[in-house]
Order: structure tokens, then C-alpha cells, then sequence
């Protein structure tokens, strides 16, 4: 049985091969539960609240960005004696997994409708940015109200639908634990300015993409769409990387619907598994 321990700033829980979760932007480690209890029949899973994010490190202003929260992921990475990992992230955490397979940290990487993946100064940029500004006045109002507004389906709504094709899947739990989350964000507005700054995955950055990777793309997401953005990041990639779709789910398919989520994963990590298997072996005299 899978022995759970609750860590400074996230969840962890079983034995075997190491698995990071990441989180989307504004959001916490709160999200992977139910895909921790699955994985972790198997693997040694620590699903990690990302700098400047509610219960997570410190994110100072001159750290902002990207960079800023994969330095501090590699900090936790260090003290927990883990040089290189299986990385998952979805979202913001997807467009930080790929930082961190460009430093060398991540054994395989699955990216579930990861950010980055529109082109500067498009569109979709604007209006990822835009978006989150014009719900800010929501956010503050719960940060306000408490648990009174993130129990609330009031509040929960406009936030979950953005998360979820089928928002009756979400539960209670969950929906209010998105909203504290949402609501404490600490960087909810500074970062905004950084991640305009520094700008999508490049092309160059996609291609160099080494270790083996499955970009995981939910059917319905209206978040970021594969037509206006992802498609652009699946041409970038290298042959060996992986496309598969999440049925039935949107943008944070997790919340909604785990299994099919975990499933992926466990897909995703056994084909990892079948090639460092198969490769040749390398005799010493």
C-alpha cells in the first residue's frame, strides 16, 4: 500500500521511479490528488505547489517568469535528492516541465495541454493575459469572503468552467480548493508583465527537446485550442515526440475526470520504461 506524506509545499506519496506533478498557473498541488493516489501504486509521486502559488516557495519579483519557478522546482529537486525525475505538468506546469527537460532534470516529460505554445505577440497571448486580469476582481473579492466565496457556486462557476467541459464532474472539494488557490495566488498580477516578457516556447528550444515526451492535448479545451495554438508547438517538436488526446475532458482534465488522465500517464511512463529497457547494452572489458 502507498504510505502518503504530506510535504512542505505539496503531497507525496508511494515508491519507485520518481514523478513530478505541476500544476497551471493560479492554481496548487491540490488538483493532482486523486492522480497521486493512482500513480503511486507504482511510482514515487510528489505532486508540488509551484513557486509563487498558494502554500508554495516564496517567488521574489526579480525571479518572476519561467526561469524564476523552474529554479525554485530544481531547489526542491535538490533537497529531495532527485537529479532527474519523470515530469508532468499541465498548463504553466507543462510550459515549466519543458524548462526543465532543457536543463537536464527530467528523465521523460508529459506535457497535458501545456502554455507556450501560441506565438509572440498573437492573439492568443493577449487574451490568455487579458483574461486573467478581468477575473482578478473575483479572485480578490474571494480572498476576501473566504471560504464563504470558494464554497460558493457563485464564484466556483465562471473559474471551473474555464477548467472543465463538465463542470458537474468537478467535486465540491475540488471546486473550492480551485478557488483558494486562485484566490492566494500571490503573483496573480505581477507575473503577468514576466510572462509577456519572456514569451512562448520557441522553435528552436521545441526541437532541442532530447528526453522522451507525450504532449497530451484534451479533446475540449477551449483554453488553449489546438488549432490556434497547440498545433504550432506539435509542428516545432521533434519525430519522437508523442501526441496523444484526453477524451471527454477540457483544459485541467484532472479535475474532472482522473482516471483518464492517470491512464495516459501510466501509458505514457511504461513506454518511457520499454525504451531505457531496450537499449543496448554497452560491455566494459
Amino acid at each position: 500500500m502507498a504510505t502518503a506524506r504530506t510535504v512542505t509545499s505539496g503531497y507525496r506519496a508511494g515508491s519507485g521511479e520518481p514523478v513530478l506533478l505541476l500544476h497551471g498557473f493560479t492554481l496548487s498541488h491540490h488538483v493532482w490528488h486523486a492522480v497521486v493516489a493512482d500513480l503511486a501504486r507504482d511510482y514515487d509521486v510528489l505532486a508540488l505547489t509551484m513557486p509563487g502559488h498558494w502554500g508554495g516557495r516564496r517567488l521574489r519579483m526579480r525571479e518572476l517568469g519561467v526561469g524564476g519557478i523552474a529554479d525554485g522546482i530544481e531547489r526542491d529537486l535538490d533537497v529531495l535528492g532527485w537529479d532527474t525525475c519523470h515530469v508532468v505538468g499541465n498548463s504553466l506546469g507543462g510550459q515549466v516541465g519543458f524548462e526543465l527537460e532543457r536543463r537536464g532534470r527530467a528523465r521523460s516529460l508529459a506535457a497535458v495541454n501545456p502554455g507556450g505554445g501560441w506565438t509572440r505577440f498573437s492573439w492568443t497571448e493577449f487574451r490568455l493575459g487579458a483574461g486573467f486580469v478581468a477575473q482578478f476582481p473575483l479572485a480578490a473579492a474571494a480572498r476576501v469572503l473566504g471560504d464563504r466565496a470558494a464554497t460558493s457556486e457563485r464564484f466556483q462557476r465562471p473559474i471551473i468552467r474555464n477548467c472543465s467541459t463538465d463542470t458537474a464532474a468537478v467535486t465540491a472539494e475540488d471546486a473550492a480548493n480551485v478557488l483558494r488557490a486562485v484566490s492566494h495566488c500571490p503573483v496573480y498580477l505581477p507575473i503577468q508583465w514576466a510572462f509577456l516578457r519572456d514569451g512562448p516556447l520557441t522553435d528552436p528550444a521545441l526541437r532541442r527537446v532530447t528526453a522522451p515526451t507525450t504532449v497530451m492535448l484534451s479533446e475540449f479545451d477551449t483554453f488553449l485550442t489546438r488549432k490556434k495554438c497547440m498545433q504550432r508547438l506539435l509542428d516545432a517538436l521533434p519525430d519522437h515526440v508523442e501526441d496523444v488526446v484526453l477524451p471527454g475532458v477540457g483544459h485541467i482534465p484532472m479535475l474532472e475526470n482522473p482516471a483518464v488522465v492517470a491512464q495516459a500517464l501510466r501509458a505514457h511512463l511504461t513506454r518511457v520504461g520499454d525504451r531505457i529497457d531496450d537499449r543496448p547494452v554497452t560491455e566494459h572489458p
